[in-house]
C-alpha cells in the first residue's frame, strides 16, 4: 500500500488532462460542486474523483443529477 504523502501527488494524473492548468480548473470546480452540495471534501477523495474521471462531462452529469434530485424533492 502507498503512503499517503505519495498518493496526495499529481504523478497518477499525469496525461489525463492536457495542461495542469485544466486539471487544477477540473479540480477546482468538482470541489465548488460537492461544498455548494452540502458534501464533504476530501483530498484523496477528489485526486481519486480527477483519476476516475478526467473528463468535463463528469462534473456536467454530476450537475445534472443533483438538479434533479433537488426538483424531486421539490
Amino acid at each position: 500500500m502507498k503512503p499517503q504523502r505519495d498518493s496526495l501527488t499529481n504523478e497518477s494524473l499525469k496525461g489525463l488532462f492536457k495542461s495542469n492548468f485544466i486539471l487544477v480548473n477540473q479540480a477546482i470546480a468538482l470541489t465548488r460542486f460537492y461544498i455548494k452540495s452540502g458534501h464533504e471534501v476530501k483530498m484523496s477523495k477528489l485526486l481519486n474523483e480527477l483519476k476516475n474521471n478526467p473528463s468535463e462531462q463528469y462534473l456536467k452529469d454530476l450537475q445534472e443529477i443533483e438538479e434533479e434530485e433537488r426538483n424531486d424533492n421539490e
